[in-house]
Formats: structure tokens, C-alpha cells, sequence
């Protein structure tokens, strides 16, 4: 039996008049490999503040055993400019060189880059150091908030890779499902100051949520039918003296019968965007466009080609110019050099953290979006859309100057989209969104007739979205001729490819670690290349199963468009006829495609 390391106990915590944590209890295990969800605001991160000791909860108190050590990512590091990785690892966590240098190596800073000065690091990079500065400390369970906000994909995979053979255990609070879905095997959903915890992943909880609400809702409705048909026999012989006896009969059933309150309900969010027409031919072309500030060049491209109506995705590590290059189309920004163009007569709206943190109008939320949304949109569309976006009832008189910074992100995003541009540019659009806001959003852009350009960190967001990808590397900006899968199995290949690298460079320089490290130095290899094998084989298989749900939902949407046909037109036609057993036969064999490579994923992960 699995031994409890952290015990919450009777945890409460209010501001003002609002109730963040209402009588928490959970008790975690040692190596629990935990995901919490919860709408913004919900009180995330404010437990996760007072399981660090950083908070104090009003009442309740949380209870480690001995040899807990808890270890968190540090949003800021104790950064000398000027001095090195390794330095800097072996200052503030006082380990060995070796030592330091091994855990760096897990999180991508190879024995080359570890010598470089930390004022040369990316911000990608900057995060791979805190990452292993955290390691170093050996935690045996770690908390990390929202760490895929401030995690390039690169580092994000590094993080997945290290987190699946991690041998203690962690909590991670995130938006995103698919990182969640990766490295959690228990789920925890926090909803008015209240915990629900599930003994199984994030997609079984949902699944699990949908099938209980729709037995309760079940449940319910048989619960209300019965108590309307007392009722009405109570109302119709309530005067009648010979059938006093039976009304009073029926009255006590019905006070018995009590419906079940779902406190958590599945939020279908749905959000209807204004429509923007579809048109032909190119958004944008650039030739030899040289992104940077003033003289300096931070990425550059030959050229480049994008259709009208394209959903391109723009990723690549943080710093390498993601947001150079969306705000230079934008028009923010000069180029360097070269230059780009689109088509004539094209509008384009920009959201970026430039343009919500420069907020000063004298407006409440709705007036400012009336301000900023296309002209000739109805008030009650705008409501409908804010309602989606986290604002309802009051929310909308709020004065501008007093919302915070999610509040504010969330309102320009919306202010731009309304705009309903031929372009819209979008930087980290999804930072300040929740799980059913981010996947609403994604699916209702995916309709959007403009061109979309985006930087995201949320890997479910980007997936849904993007049918194109232009990458920023190594100072390049160059059209990535694949999907959004294909691109991230290529990353972990990258990266698998990079770890086995180091890996052989440590073995093959052992006089340089510690010799009490060297005896394990095999059995740590061997597992490597197993566990290396065996992630690569994963990674095939989740984008196989991408695959498949594709071509299911195409399949699916050409027999829905014949179904349509025979049911409109008068005629018979024998190819459509064919067709159609054609593809109901294409969509069962898929699904059984499905099926078996999502039970090989299984059999995987847990061998992992």
C-alpha cells in the first residue's frame, strides 16, 4: 500500500468576500503523479501557494511526513549575466560539477552549452536552467503551475520526457490537456472551493463526469416527472374529503423525492464568432524578410508563401523571434531588411502582450468592446461573446482600469477578434484561458474565414487550429511542409536524438564524473535506451491516433453530406449509393484502428 506524504487538512482560505478554499481535504501518496484543473480563479494556485508555505490558510493545516521534500519551478532565478550554466548550478545548489552538469543534460544544456554565460541563454533555454536547478535540490515531489504558459515546446517535451521517468511524485495545475495527458495518471478538478479528486487520467475524468451527469440529469427527470404527477392528483382531489387520506399520501412522497445537485457540471462552451467572408487567392508573401530591432537580425527567411483562409501556426523555442516575426507582420515592427505584402485591401487585427498591457481607456468592458469590435455587431452578440470569454452578469459594467491582468488579456483577445479581420495575428492568445474556453476557441476559429497566424504554448490549442507551421530556428523562418503532429514527433525525436548524444559524450568521458556515479553508469544506460525505445514507439503511436481520429472526422462528415443529399433530393443516384457503404465501412475499420493503437498507447505508458 502506497505510503501518504502530504495530507490536506480542513484547508479554507477567503479574500474579501469570496471563498477560495472551502474545507479542502486530500491526502496525496508518495509518487502520485497528479493534474489539477479549474476554471481561472478557482483557487489553483492559491493551494499550491499554501502546500509551499508561501500562504497561510485561514483555517485547516497541511501535514508532510518526515522525508517529504517538496520541490517547484522558480518563475525568477539569482541571474549573474556574465556568469556560467555550471557555475551558476553548482553556487546556488552547492552540488558537485558532475552532478550538476548530468541534471542539466537531462533538460537539453549538453556539456557545450553548460559553459555558456546565462546572458547568452534564450528565455527557453533560462527555463531549461531553473528546471534542473530545481532537480538539483532532489525533490521527492515537485509542483509545478502552469508550467506549458512559460515552457517553449522544446523545453515542454524535455519536461514530458524527464516527468515520465521520474521516480518520485508531482502535482501539476495546467490548461494543457495534451501535457496533462502525457504525465498525469490521477486527476484533481478544483470548482467552488471545493476538490474532486478521480483515480485515473484527465480523459477518463471527463468521460467519467459526462456519464455521471448524464445519469444524475436521467435521474432527475424521472424524479420531476413522478413529482408532477402527484401533484397533480394532490391539486385535483385536495378538497375532497373521502380522498383526504390518499392526498395527504401523495404530499409525504413528494417531500421524500429529492433531485441530486450536480456540483460540478460539464461546461459546453461554445463560442459563435462573427462571420468572416472566405476569399481566394494569397494573405501574404514575403521575400528574404529579415526580422530584428533596428540593425540586429533575429530571424530571417527566403521566401515565403501563404494562402487566404491558412491557420499557421509560428513555433519554435522562446527567444528564437516568434513574436519578432508576428509583430513585424502586424506591422509593429520595421523589418530589417526585405520585405512582405498582402493582398490588397486587407484589414488585420493584432493581439499580443502589447496591446493589453498599454490598456488606459476610460471605458467600462462592454463600452470598450462596442469601441473596438466591428461596427454594426449587436449588443446582444457582444454579451453572448464576453459570457464565453469569463465575463458575465456585473463583470460587464466593470471599469477597465480595475481588471486585472487575465481580465484585460481576455478582453483585448476579444477585441480583436471582432474586429473580424482578414488577418488576424494572435501572440499567446490562450495564457489567460481555461481547459473548455481554449478547445471552444480553437473550434470556433478553425471556421473563421480570415488567415490566422499564431504562437501558442498550448500544444491542444495549436493541434486543433493549425493546417500550416512556419518554424523560427537557428535564425531562420522557414515553412515546415507538414502538420502540427508530424512537427511535434519530429521535436521528440530531436530530442531523444540529443539526450542519447550527451548520453554516449558522459560514458565516453568518465575520468569527468565522480567515480562514486560511474558503477551505476551501465544499468543507467541500459534503462536509457529501453525507456528511449520505448517513448519513441509512444510518440509514433499518439500521432497514429491523431491520424486516426482525422480521417474518422472526415469520414464522418462526408457521410453526414450524402445522408443530406438523399434526404433533399428526389433522385437516386447509385455512385453516392456505393459511396456511402463505402465509407460506413472506412469509418468501423478506423475506429478499430483506433481502438487498438489507443490500447498499445496504454500497454506503453504503463510499462513506462
Amino acid at each position: 500500500m502506497a505510503r501518504s506524504i502530504i495530507n490536506i487538512v480542513n484547508i479554507s482560505k477567503r479574500f474579501v468576500h469570496k471563498v477560495l478554499l472551502d474545507n479542502v481535504n486530500l491526502l496525496i501518496e508518495e509518487k502520485s503523479k497528479i493534474g489539477m484543473i479549474g476554471r481561472n480563479g478557482a483557487g489553483k494556485t492559491t493551494l499550491l501557494k499554501i502546500l509551499m508555505g508561501l500562504e497561510e490558510p485561514d483555517d485547516g493545516e497541511i501535514i508532510l511526513s518526515d522525508d517529504v521534500r517538496i520541490g517547484y519551478l522558480r518563475q525568477q532565478g539569482d541571474f549573474d549575466e556574465n556568469e556560467k550554466v555550471i557555475d551558476y548550478l553548482v553556487r546556488v545548489t552547492g552540488k558537485e560539477s558532475w552532478k550538476c552538469s548530468k541534471i542539466a543534460s537531462r533538460f537539453g544544456i549538453d556539456h557545450i552549452k553548460v559553459n555558456y554565460n546565462l546572458g547568452s541563454l534564450s528565455s527557453g533555454y533560462r527555463m531549461r536552467v531553473k528546471l534542473s536547478e530545481m532537480m538539483l535540490y532532489e525533490p521527492n515531489f515537485l509542483i509545478l503551475d502552469e508550467p506549458s504558459n512559460f515552457l517553449d515546446l522544446n523545453t515542454l517535451i524535455d519536461l514530458e520526457n524527464f516527468l515520465m521517468d521520474y521516480n518520485g511524485g508531482f502535482l501539476i495545475v495546467s490548461h494543457d490537456r495534451e501535457f496533462l495527458k502525457t504525465t498525469c495518471e490521477k486527476t484533481i478538478e478544483m470548482e467552488n472551493g471545493k476538490i474532486t479528486y478521480f483515480p485515473g487520467n484527465i480523459e477518463d475524468y471527463f468521460e467519467y463526469k459526462e456519464e455521471k451527469e448524464y445519469t444524475i440529469k436521467k435521474y432527475n427527470k424521472n424524479i420531476e416527472e413522478r413529482k408532477a404527477h402527484l401533484e397533480r392528483f394532490v391539486e385535483r382531489f385536495r378538497y375532497k374529503a373521502t380522498k383526504a387520506k390518499a392526498v395527504q399520501s401523495r404530499i409525504k412522497q413528494i417531500e421524500k423525492l429529492k433531485t441530486i445537485e450536480i456540483n460540478h457540471p460539464s461546461k459546453n462552451v461554445r463560442i459563435k464568432l462573427p462571420e468572416v467572408p472566405e476569399k481566394k487567392g494569397f494573405a501574404l508573401i514575403s521575400d528574404d524578410l529579415a526580422v530584428g530591432y533596428g540593425e540586429k537580425i533575429v530571424a530571417e527567411s527566403g521566401r515565403i508563401e501563404i494562402p487566404r483562409g491558412s491557420r499557421v501556426a509560428v513555433l519554435g523555442q522562446n527567444g528564437e523571434g516568434k513574436t519578432t516575426f508576428l509583430r513585424t507582420i502586424a506591422g509593429r515592427l520595421e523589418p530589417v531588411s526585405g520585405s512582405y505584402n498582402y493582398s490588397y485591401g486587407i484589414k488585420i487585427a493584432y493581439f499580443g502582450e502589447d496591446t493589453y498591457k498599454n490598456i488606459t481607456a476610460n471605458d467600462t468592458v462592454l463600452s470598450y468592446l462596442k469601441k473596438n469590435a466591428k461596427q454594426g455587431l449587436l449588443s446582444q452578440e457582444l454579451l453572448t461573446l464576453l459570457g464565453s470569454f469569463l465575463f458575465s452578469g456585473e463583470d460587464v459594467n466593470k471599469d477597465v482600469k480595475v481588471l486585472s491582468g487575465g481580465e484585460m488579456a481576455r478582453l483585448s483577445l476579444l477585441a480583436a477578434i471582432t474586429q473580424c479581420a482578414d488577418v488576424l495575428i494572435l501572440d499567446e492568445p490562450t495564457n489567460h484561458l481555461d481547459f473548455e474556453t481554449v478547445e471552444a476557441l480553437a473550434s470556433s476559429l478553425r471556421d473563421y474565414g480570415g488567415t490566422i497566424f499564431f504562437t501558442s504554448h498550448d500544444r491542444t490549442f495549436a493541434s486543433m487550429l493549425a493546417n500550416s507551421i512556419i518554424e523560427v530556428k537557428d535564425k531562420k523562418l522557414s515553412l515546415y511542409p507538414s502538420d502540427y503532429e508530424a512537427y511535434v514527433y519530429r521535436v521528440r525525436l530531436d530530442a531523444l536524438e540529443e539526450e542519447e548524444r550527451e548520453l554516449k559524450y558522459q560514458e565516453n568521458n568518465k575520468e569527468a564524473v565522480n567515480k562514486d556515479n560511474n558503477s551505476n553508469s551501465n544499468e543507467e544506460k541500459n534503462s536509457y535506451e529501453e525507456r528511449k525505445k520505448m517513448r519513441n514507439k509512444l510518440s509514433k503511436c499518439e500521432a497514429l491516433l491523431k491520424k486516426h481520429e482525422q480521417q474518422i472526422e472526415d469520414y464522418k462528415k462526408e457521410e453526414a453530406e450524402i445522408l443530406k443529399f438523399f434526404e433533399t433530393s428526389s433522385g437516386y443516384d447509385d455512385e453516392k449509393s456505393r459511396r456511402l457503404l463505402e465509407v460506413k465501412k472506412l469509418i468501423e475499420d478506423t475506429e478499430n484502428e483506433w481502438l487498438l493503437t489507443n490500447e498499445e498507447i496504454d500497454s506503453i505508458k504503463s510499462a513506462l
